[in-house]
């Protein structure tokens, strides 16, 4: 059995698998890492190897730790050469390893040419060609971050999510039906411009909003919600040693 932690901007979220399936999930704010908690029923699991993909580093010690006390193994903090996909960008130790765990991920459940997209903290939009190399892609302000940038410049204290109709009544309504379809919009524009430049590809759906928004984008997706997790777990397989 395989632990599978993805340290994010705002949660921790933390998967045991058997074999190539989650079992058992739980996620945790970042911010409250010292005060995380495994289940003690998680002492029964033999968990055999661990991977982490942080985009925190600072938060790793801490996780590092705990999983040491708690399952008595050492945990792998990955880095981009751990996914064994050529990585064709400048200074890939500087990419968000969750980005390319992420297209590892699509590559090996999926296939290639992909395009990743993935709605969180922030929205990125990657893509793998036909040879499998990763060679880019784009990051745009994930739903929390459109919304908090408008908020304080309104004087609102609460946007609240997700409002239907076709155009807003109110400040609040306005700011959060322009975030929904503006990034909805801004996501086909870029998926569009790959697909012209590099041709038909797969488009895989993945991150903490990728349910909310599968709807408003108007073209075939596959929704994977923990990708980075299957991810993480599919690096821990090939890496036996």
């Amino acid at each position: 059995m395989n632990l599978a932690i993805d340290i994010g901007n705002k949660k921790i979220k933390i998967a045991v698998f058997r074999d190539n399936r989650i079992i058992e999930i739980f996620d945790c704010l970042t911010e409250k890492a010292e005060s995380l908690d495994f289940p003690e029923r998680w002492k029964d699991f033999k968990i055999e190897k661990c991977g982490i993909s942080s985009v925190v580093p600072e938060v790793n010690f801490v996780i590092e730790k705990k999983i040491n006390l708690f399952f008595k193994i050492k945990p792998i903090i990955l880095n981009y050469k751990d996914c064994k996909i050529k990585v064709k960008i400048k200074n890939p130790h500087k990419a968000g390893i969750d980005r390319i765990v992420n297209c590892k991920s699509a590559c090996e459940i999926f296939g290639f040419p992909v395009i990743v997209i993935d709605i969180g903290t922030a929205t990125t939009i990657d893509f793998v060609d036909k040879y499998k190399s990763f060679i880019g892609g784009f990051i745009l302000p994930g739903p929390e971050l459109w919304t908090n940038s408008l908020k304080k410049t309104a004087l609102i204290k609460n946007i609240g999510s997700f409002f239907s109709g076709g155009i807003g009544k109110d400040t609040v309504s306005a700011i959060n039906l322009g975030m929904k379809y503006g990034l909805a919009g801004g996501i086909e524009k870029i998926v569009y411009k790959i697909k012209k430049n590099f041709g038909e590809s797969i488009i895989v759906l993945t991150g903490g909003y990728c349910m909310e928004f599968s709807r408003y984008l108007n073209f075939d997706k596959k929704i994977r919600k923990y990708l980075t997790l299957e991810g993480i777990n599919i690096i821990l397989e090939e890496n036996e040693n």
